[in-house]
């Protein structure tokens, strides 16, 4: 059984790298490689807690109009943001882009690298419809860099 939280979701800044995935070229581990290889040019704008950490990093994802709804062609075709979590006012350096998430309600759970394909399966295939709910946008990965735990974001209605 999959652990989950329902939560409500305030509009999410994120700057970060982007790119189209499909089926023949997956570019998420491009776009990360782009976003870590340069994050000295946006470390200074993400979002810290108290403690100095940064709030989060987003795998964001939309469809390819921009209007946060999910990726086509079954979950594999659609724009990927590999970024870190900013304030919605902060300036976007040259050869990044932001993206400012809706504020949104979200069935969020924790996932491994190993376990995410079946996780995501379970929560749009199962999980969802169980709870009378249906899937509202694209799904977003996660990572809280304080724990370095990943979770999956499902917005929901």
């Amino acid at each position: 059984m999959v652990k989950y939280e329902i939560i409500d979701l305030p509009e999410t800044a994120i700057i970060g790298k982007e790119g189209l995935c499909t089926k023949e070229k997956n570019e998420v581990q491009n776009l990360w490689q782009q976003a870590n290889s340069n994050f000295s040019d946006i470390a200074d704008i993400g979002m810290k807690n108290a403690d100095g950490s940064f709030v989060g990093f987003w795998g964001a994802m939309s469809d390819e109009t921009m209007s946060f709804m999910p990726w086509t062609d079954g979950f594999s075709r659609g724009l990927y943001l590999a970024g870190v979590e900013v304030h919605k006012d902060t300036a976007v350096p040259d050869g990044w882009v932001k993206w400012v998430m809706p504020a949104r309600k979200y069935l969020v759970t924790e996932v491994t690298p190993e376990s995410y394909g079946e996780t995501f399966e379970t929560v749009i295939k199962s999980l969802i419809p169980e709870l009378g709910m249906k899937l509202a946008g694209a799904v977003c990965d996660f990572t809280e860099p304080a724990t370095g735990q990943n979770k999956l974001f499902f917005p929901v209605e």
